[in-house]
């Protein structure tokens, strides 16, 4: 429990000096594949369907068009399944063992041997998307990942994931020139230093990424905790859309993302989930010649509240997130049966004056469809490691 406290205050520290806004989404965990490769096949289940939608707005940039606003749409669509054995109802703790006994020739039996489910694998597709209607650039993601789950003890998971991604990209400054780096989706570059010059500029960019990452979980009865971190853009892809030819053409740099959650009991009707997700763009290993102080570091803390003894297969949760502690965001959480899974929410600015830089409004929807669940909602809640 020494490292979990030590990272969330760790993690507190950072949102502190964040020097930019947004990465994508509010419900960023509503699109785990997306934020962790390692993440693919972590639910409770054996195949799951998401859907994340987003849709956000803010003022353009540009000055001379500063009271104008810019709509963005963010889609997130991913299907991962699980291979091989793998525990019941979420990968808690005592469905571990199956336990053999044989016959000798005496009659008696021999010493019983148990046979321990060592893992499975996790299989994912990943689709991301963003456009606008006046934005002059809009890009699509499609990403294959594979993940390896470990069980090393009865109450302890970890696991790592692998990630490859083709990643197309289009400038169009014919649709217009508003733009805002806080709720444009990233990953392409946008030359906004020259938006203003003559003439309509439009380009194309396709690029291939690998992603990596890894988690750790244990849980007992009373506290559950999940610490994980993965890195993106291994091989500095090249990202510049534009169809202005340069020989110094910018690469783009690491995304490290990192969270880590918390799940105490409060009583037997109520128990809490506490997530820490933490967000980085533009890092490399040593320094180099890029727009540094125009990278996105984001950071999400927030509670919620469920419900463990529901009385039908309905029930309903809530929750408080903010991003960077200059936002709040109420979160809604519906689940319906063993198959059904909604999620509601939406995030204000709290001073856009003071913080200029967070101004934009982000309302989103999301559906999560599972196959194979064990438990009907609420249930076994505190012997639970997954709360993706």
């Amino acid at each position: 429990m020494k490292s979990q406290k030590i990272l969330i205050v760790v993690l507190f520290l950072i949102s502190f000096n964040a020097i930019g806004q947004n990465a994508r989404f509010s419900q960023i965990w509503s699109a785990p594949i997306q934020f962790n490769p390692a993440l693919t096949g972590r639910f409770d289940g054996r195949v799951r369907a998401s859907s994340l939608l987003s849709f956000q707005n803010a003022f353009a940039q540009d000055s001379v068009i500063s009271k104008e606003k810019v709509y963005m749409n963010h889609q997130n669509v991913s299907v991962d399944i699980k291979f091989g054995k793998y525990r019941s109802s979420g990968d808690e703790s005592p469905q571990n063992e199956v336990i053999e006994e044989e016959a000798t020739d005496e009659g008696k039996d021999k010493t019983r041997t148990k046979k321990k489910l060592s893992g499975y694998w996790g299989a994912g597709f990943n689709y991301y998307s963003y456009d606008g209607d006046k934005s002059p650039i809009k890009a699509t993601f499609y990403s294959l990942s594979i993940a390896r789950h470990f069980y090393s003890k009865s109450n302890r998971i970890f696991g790592f994931g692998l990630q490859f991604t083709n990643a197309s990209g289009t400038l169009d400054e014919s649709k217009g020139k508003a733009f805002n780096k806080e709720i444009t989706g990233g990953a392409f570059r946008y030359p906004y230093a020259n938006g203003n010059t003559a003439g309509v500029r439009s380009g194309t960019r396709t690029y291939q990424d690998v992603n990596f990452g890894a988690y750790y979980g244990r849980v007992t009865e009373s506290v559950m905790f999940e610490l994980g971190a993965a890195m993106h853009h291994l091989f500095y892809p090249l990202y510049d859309a534009s169809d202005v030819e340069d020989k110094d053409e910018p690469a783009l740099r690491h995304r490290v993302t990192a969270h880590s959650i918390l799940r105490l009991r409060f009583n037997d009707k109520w128990g809490m989930v506490q997530k820490n997700m933490f967000w980085q763009e533009g890092l490399y290993y040593r320094s180099r010649n890029t727009d540094d102080n125009l990278e996105i570091t984001a950071f999400w803390t927030g509670l919620e509240l469920y419900r463990t003894d529901p009385e039908g297969s309905i029930n309903p949760n809530f929750g408080l997130y903010t991003r960077n502690f200059k936002t709040i965001m109420p979160y809604f959480n519906l689940t319906c049966g063993r198959f059904i899974n909604l999620r509601y929410s939406y995030e204000q600015p709290i001073n856009s004056i003071k913080f200029p830089g967070y101004s934009a409004k982000r309302s989103e929807v999301s559906l999560i469809v599972t196959a194979g669940r064990q438990t009907k909602p609420g249930t076994r809640f505190f012997k639970k490691l997954n709360f993706w």
